[in-house]
C-alpha cells in the first residue's frame, strides 16, 4: 500500500488508495493499520518536519513541492579565510561575488556595482565605496568603523546590527528605504550630511530624514 503524506503549514492531507484486492496478504499493511493513526494527524497542526517523519513511518513520500523551503544561511566568503584587507575592487561588477565575514579593511569598492552583494559580518573598517552601488546590498553585522560612504547609493540596503559609531564620509550617499536604528541616524545626521547622490538625486540629508 503507498500512502501520500502532503505537508503543509496548517494541516497534513493523506491520501490511501484503496487496498488491492488481488495483493497477497504479505504485501498489505500491517493489521494494526496506520490508517487511524493518519486520520488523526489530519486533525492537528503539524510542522513539516513532524509530517515528514510521519510519512517515514508509514512509508509514504512528500512531494518536492510541499517539502519546505531551505533557509538561507550565509556562506562564509573565502575573504573570511584569506583576508582580503587593502584589495582593490574599484570599478567593477561584484554582483555575482559575496563577502560574508570576511575580512575587508581599508578594501577599496569605489563605483563597483555591489547591488543584492551580501557583505554580512564582514569587517570593512576603512573601506572606500564613494560612488559604489550598494542598493539592496546587505552590510548587516558588519563593522562600518570608518567606511567611506560618499556618493554611493545605499537604497534598500540592510544595515542591521552593523557597527556604524563612527562612519566615515557620507555625503552625497542615499539612504532611502534604510532602516537605521534611531541613535545611528541621530549620529549619522549630525554628521551634517551634504549634497544629493548623482544616480539617484535625492539628497543625503532628507534620505536619513534629517532636520
Amino acid at each position: 500500500m503507498v500512502a501520500l503524506c502532503v505537508a503543509s503549514m496548517t494541516k497534513v492531507v493523506v491520501k490511501v488508495p484503496a487496498r488491492d484486492a488481488a495483493a497477497p496478504a504479505a504485501a498489505r499493511a500491517p493489521a494494526f493499520a496506520p490508517r487511524a493513526f493518519l486520520e488523526k494527524a489530519q486533525r492537528v497542526a503539524l510542522s513539516a518536519v513532524a509530517a515528514t517523519a510521519l510519512a517515514a513511518a508509514v512509508g509514504a513520500s512528500i512531494p518536492d513541492q510541499f517539502l519546505p523551503a531551505a533557509r538561507a544561511i550565509p556562506q562564509t566568503s573565502e575573504c573570511a579565510t584569506f583576508s582580503c584587507d587593502d584589495i582593490d575592487y574599484s570599478g567593477r561588477n561584484l554582483t555575482k561575488e559575496f563577502y560574508t565575514k570576511g575580512s575587508l579593511k581599508r578594501a577599496n569598492f569605489s563605483n563597483s556595482n555591489l547591488a543584492g552583494v551580501t557583505l554580512f559580518g564582514a569587517d570593512l573598517s576603512g573601506a572606500n565605496f564613494t560612488g559604489a552601488d550598494l542598493t539592496n546590498a546587505n552590510i548587516g553585522q558588519c563593522n562600518l568603523t570608518g567606511t567611506i560612504f560618499t556618493d554611493a547609493n545605499l537604497s534598500g540596503a540592510i544595515v542591521s546590527g552593523a557597527n556604524m559609531d563612527d562612519v566615515g564620509d557620507i555625503n552625497g550617499s542615499d539612504w532611502t528605504d534604510v532602516i537605521v536604528r534611531k541613535d545611528i541616524n541621530v549620529k549619522l545626521c549630525k554628521k551634517s550630511p551634504q549634497g544629493m547622490n548623482a544616480v539617484t538625486g535625492n539628497p543625503t540629508a532628507l534620505s536619513l530624514f534629517c532636520d
